[in-house]
């Protein structure tokens, strides 16, 4: 199995997880939002990554045709796709969701700019340009789709609970340092790359990421956790 796909949810963890495993397996997504002053569909790609509590995370120009549509009107629908490797993509797994944006507030933008450049190292190249900036996506409504026959609408967020999101967003930086010495053989025991440089960039309940230069890769959990203290412990599992 690739180590960026989500593990298959057994039917008992519920569409709402299989749907947030699938959003943080994703880079990169298809943006939908208005056109602003015509009132048409625009679909464009952006890459993202995920805050800890499972919420879609976007760097954009304000100089986007995508970002002024979402400045007039913040509602947006995003796919997240994971139908690659399927010879018919309609058997693959995917999530739409629907949701408004807002630009990260200045007591998140540190850990939602540290968050979305673990996933995303090459952005660190233009993310503070004057007219770029971090925005996170508050997750309304989805359409979660398994495979023929496995389907259902999602009608309440899938983010992690804010007690448990705040443990992590307190725990990630000491427990990146803590881990730090321990990354090139979590790569070879995860990615099966036998090489060094690789660091551990972020870390919440569901997984974590490991990044070498630019390329990254999301690794899941065997089951989401619930306290910062089985980290260590699930990371260094396989070693």
């Amino acid at each position: 199995m690739n180590p960026s796909e989500p593990p298959k949810a057994l039917p008992a963890a519920g569409f709402a997880l299989a749907a947030r495993l699938q959003i943080r397996a994703c880079d990169r997504t298809s943006l939908g939002t208005e056109l602003a002053g015509q009132n048409r569909a625009y679909v464009s790609l952006a890459a993202v990554s995920t805050d800890i509590d499972g919420s879609p995370l976007l760097l954009m120009s304000t100089l986007s045709d995508h970002t002024r549509n979402l400045t007039a009107d913040p509602k947006l629908s995003m796919l997240f796709d994971g139908s690659a490797g399927h010879a018919n993509p309609q058997e693959g797994p995917r999530a739409t969701i629907m949701g408004r944006v807002e630009r990260a507030s200045a007591a998140d933008l540190a850990r939602v700019r540290r968050r979305y450049l673990a996933r995303h190292p090459g952005a660190a190249l233009y993310a503070d340009f004057t007219d770029f900036a971090f925005f996170r996506v508050a997750v309304e409504r989805i359409h979660w789709v398994g495979g023929f026959g496995r389907a259902a609408w999602v009608e309440r967020s899938p983010a992690i609970d804010q007690a448990t999101a705040s443990a992590f967003a307190d725990a990630e930086p000491g427990l990146i340092d803590t881990l730090a010495g321990l990354a090139d053989r979590v790569a070879a025991a995860w990615v099966r790359r036998r090489s060094t440089g690789w660091k551990l960039t972020a870390i919440d309940p569901d997984g974590f990421v490991l990044a070498r230069g630019k390329v990254t890769h999301r690794l899941a959990f065997a089951s989401p956790l619930a306290d910062p203290d089985a980290v260590e412990a699930a990371v260094t599992r396989p070693l």
